[in-house]
């Protein structure tokens, strides 16, 4: 199996950071910021696309300007004694949209979720009645984000520069 550094040049790098920031660029202007010609810019994005190096484009949407103001992490503790509580989870948090991100941690809680709401009247129905509803919870500790300070935004390539 390659790793990143063996299969992408200085270029693809580049050409991953680009569009990172601007997934709408045109290839024309790609092909100028990355000095190549348009087709074979195109085709190394085509290349990077189907190695799936670039998993997708979508719109990046304003939560505060939609009224989603507020952030809450939650740490949850699972019911161990039936292993598939951990699919189960993960399938039902799949299908709260208030849920954004959810990952399975090791340490003092089995899952974190991230959760986005627009005030904490709905934080307060969201912990109350919603995760009620998903299974195995025995235990939750929450925090609220008082300020964001760096925001992702996907993997950076500057991980993929030689260091």
């Amino acid at each position: 199996m390659n790793t990143p550094q063996n299969s992408l040049d200085k270029t693809d790098i580049e050409i991953l950071r680009i569009l990172q920031d601007n997934g709408r660029l045109p290839v024309v202007e790609l092909a100028k910021r990355v000095n190549l010609t348009t087709t074979p810019c195109s085709e190394r994005v085509k290349r990077l696309e189907r190695e799936g190096y670039i998993s997708g484009y979508r719109a990046e949407l304003s939560a505060e300007k939609l009224g989603y103001e507020v952030i809450v992490f939650i740490h949850i503790r699972l019911d161990q004694t039936n292993f598939s509580i951990f699919e189960k989870f993960a399938l039902a948090a799949e299908l709260m949209p208030e849920i954004e991100e959810c990952y399975s941690l090791s340490g003092d809680f089995d899952t974190m979720i991230k959760v986005r709401v627009r005030n904490i009247k709905q934080y307060q129905h969201f912990m109350s009645v919603k995760l009620a509803q998903l299974p195995g919870i025995i235990q939750t500790r929450s925090e609220i984000v008082i300020d964001e300070h760096k925001r992702g935004n996907g993997l950076n390539p500057d991980l993929l520069s030689p260091s």
